[in-house]
C-alpha cells in the first residue's frame, strides 16, 4: 500500500531578469501583439483565488502516482501562463524530476487547475507567467 508522505507546492512568479535564467529554464517569448504579451513581473501577480491550502488540496486529490511501484521522491518545476480569463495555458516542465512519468503528471495537473485571479499591470488585466514546484515523497 502506498502513502503520500509529503507533497510540497511553492508558487512564485518568474522574475523580470528571466533572460538570465538558470540552465533548463526558458523565458516565455513575448509576442508583438499587445493582447498576446506575457508579463513576467506584473504589478499585481496572478494568484490562486482559494488560497494555498486549497491549491495543495486540489493537487493532492487529482495527482496520480500509479507508475511509482516502490515509493520514491521527485520534484518538477512547471512554468505556465495565467491567461486574462484566469485559465491556465502553456504548462511546460522546466526542471525535470528525473522521472518522465511524474513530469508529465505534474504538467497535466497544472493544466487542470481551476481558474486563477489574473495578473494586473497599470490597472489592466494581463497575461502573466507563473511557476509551480511540485515535489513528492512516497513510502
Amino acid at each position: 500500500m502506498r502513502y503520500l508522505f509529503i507533497v510540497l507546492f511553492i508558487l512564485f512568479s518568474i522574475p523580470s531578469h528571466a533572460q538570465n535564467a538558470p540552465p533548463g529554464m526558458k523565458p516565455i517569448p513575448h509576442a508583438e501583439d499587445a493582447n498576446s504579451v506575457v508579463y513576467n513581473d506584473p504589478e499585481q501577480k496572478a494568484y490562486f483565488p482559494f488560497g494555498h491550502d486549497s491549491l495543495d488540496h486540489f493537487i493532492k486529490n487529482n495527482i496520480h502516482f500509479s507508475h511509482v511501484e516502490n515509493g520514491g521522491t521527485g520534484k518538477a518545476i512547471v512554468i505556465f501562463i495565467v491567461e486574462k480569463d484566469g485559465s491556465i495555458g502553456n504548462a511546460e516542465i522546466i526542471n525535470t524530476s528525473g522521472d518522465k512519468d511524474f513530469d508529465k503528471e505534474a504538467a497535466r495537473i497544472v493544466k487542470k487547475l481551476p481558474r486563477w485571479t489574473p495578473a494586473k499591470n497599470k490597472g489592466k488585466i494581463v497575461r502573466s507567467s507563473s511557476m509551480l514546484t511540485v515535489a513528492y515523497q512516497l513510502n
